[in-house]
């Protein structure tokens, strides 16, 4: 358990306030000093920014800049509800290859492992709620066709199917596969044979499929900044190195890959979500898509193909996928019913080059990631009787409907100080400021007021960016009005309070 401060922190703090280097800077760089000294120990909750403020007599926003850049750099984490605390893990550890220090353990307790004290220390955000309003990436629930899974759950259990209470050795997913096969070719023009599909729990198995079989200790991940943390922290704790690479409004750029001419190790992957990526909500385009491609072909790279949000799309053409047009079996694809259908399923898949297929295949079985086997009979036969593409076409006017209901309701209120986004894709979009905005405090009122709209900045490894991650998919027509005043009431509070910090410096 951290420890609560026994002394001022402030005391540690001198500024030199005629200097030209920012106060902001001054802060983080003296508690960037006592971290790595040891004056603040591993683990030691540091004061609220609006306590630290008034005792320095500063605007709160100055001490917010230094606590976000402290974050970005990897020295403290921050806990919703609990407050900024000592990263268990600093950067130095990683530079000097150090095992970093781990908690004493109390009587009767084992030591924590080191990938679990780094697990930890990553502060990885909560599952996503169905019970809070604009939930991001949370489907429609309440619109799931339960009847008809009810009576296709009837029907298989009457068939007393053997082969399907099994390990499932030799014939795991034997029709879902065939069926996402059939369905990938005529939904997204990628083709592919049933062997080349591999049925697992989540995409987040598909990212640990991907690590043990393609990369080894040490190598380097690019990973889109901001991105998927539980993503990363499976690839970190796998032993590898990882390079952030901005998005920006056209997703991520390959120009922005190094290459052998920039010395040091180049990426053995770079993993991308090319259709409204999470959280920034970018789209590549088919221009990008191909250099991203022409980079791995040029360099032997991998590409990981996130593509979660392809089959949600209501308006403009359908790109295909990057694996679609790879030509030399550099991308693997992966994808998952939690959108399509509902997460609980706990079914996503893989596709991979023909060579490659023996060798995920003895992963797969050596770490044991396999779905159920009644629940992918379930979702095969739902998707051979043709039920699939009715639901999601129902579903795509569901989506389109709340979207752009929440679209213009936050264009209308705060549209003048936020770039408000029209999605044609997915279940989310993302609000980012034109003013000085705390996307953390918003999200954090929006929390007590029942809403999850994650903050932007809480995704980010590298530069900061902020704004609000907001999800529709999950929250019925005749509530969003409502949800979109308290969006931007709380944004309303958190600008009024930058603007007052701003006044004050």
């Amino acid at each position: 358990m951290a420890n609560q401060f026994n002394y001022p922190v402030w005391n540690l703090i001198r500024l030199a306030r005629d200097s030209d280097t920012p106060l902001y800077e001054q802060i983080f760089a003296q508690f960037r000093t006592s971290i790595i000294e040891g004056m603040l120990p591993r683990g030691t909750r540091l004061p609220p920014s609006r306590t630290l403020a008034k005792e320095l007599s500063l605007a709160r926003n100055t001490v917010v800049q230094a606590y976000d850049r402290l974050e970005a750099e990897g020295y403290v984490r921050r806990a919703h509800g609990s407050g900024t605390f000592v990263d268990k893990v600093l950067p130095e550890d990683h530079q000097a290859r150090a095992k970093p220090s781990s908690p004493a353990p109390l009587p009767g307790q084992a030591a924590l492992s080191e990938r679990a004290t780094r697990l930890l220390g990553f502060g990885l955000p909560s599952e996503r709620s169905e019970t809070l309003g604009l939930s991001p990436g949370v489907p429609a629930l309440d619109e799931f066709p339960y009847e008809i899974f009810s009576r296709l759950a009837a029907r298989h259990w009457r068939s007393r199917a053997i082969s399907q209470t099994g390990y499932g050795v030799g014939r795991p997913g034997a029709g879902l596969t065939q069926q996402i096969a059939t369905y990938l070719a005529e939904a997204r023009g990628l083709a592919c044979v049933p062997e080349q599909v591999i049925v697992i729990g989540s995409t987040l198995q598909a990212a640990a499929l991907v690590a043990h079989v393609l990369l080894d200790v040490g190598d380097t991940v690019a990973v889109e900044d901001p991105g998927h943390l539980a993503e990363l922290a499976t690839f970190e704790l796998s032993g590898l190195r990882i390079l952030p690479v901005p998005v920006d409004e056209m997703g991520l750029d390959a120009a922005a890959l190094p290459t052998p001419a920039d010395g040091g190790a180049l990426p053995k992957l770079v993993v991308v979500s090319p259709v409204e990526q999470f959280p920034f909500g970018s789209s590549m385009p088919s221009a990008r898509c191909q250099a991203l491609l022409a980079w791995a072909q040029a360099h032997g790279g991998w590409v990981l193909e996130d593509d979660f949000n392809s089959e949600i799309r209501w308006s403009g053409q359908a790109q295909p996928p990057l694996f679609a047009a790879d030509t030399q079996g550099r991308v693997i694809y992966t994808s998952s019913f939690n959108r399509a259908l509902a997460p609980g399923l706990r079914l996503a898949y893989l596709v991979v080059p023909p060579n490659l297929v023996e060798a995920f295949a003895q992963a797969q079985r050596v770490f044991s990631l396999y779905a159920p086997q009644p629940d992918q009979a379930l979702v095969a036969a739902f998707m051979a009787e043709g039920h699939l593409a009715t639901h999601l076409r129902r579903m795509r006017a569901i989506y389109r409907e709340r979207s752009l209901l929440l679209a213009d309701g936050l264009q209308q209120r705060i549209g003048d100080r936020f770039v408000i986004p029209y999605v044609t894709a997915g279940l989310h979009m993302t609000v980012r400021p034109r003013v000085p905005f705390d996307d953390v405090a918003a999200a954090a009122e929006l929390l007590r007021r029942g809403f999850d709209c994650p903050a932007l900045s809480r995704y980010c490894r590298g530069p900061v960016r902020r704004g609000l991650i907001l999800g529709f998919g999950n929250t019925r027509t005749a509530k969003l009005p409502v949800c979109t005043e308290a969006v931007a009431e709380a944004v309303d509070a958190a600008c009024e309070e930058a603007e007052r910090s701003a006044t004050m410096q």
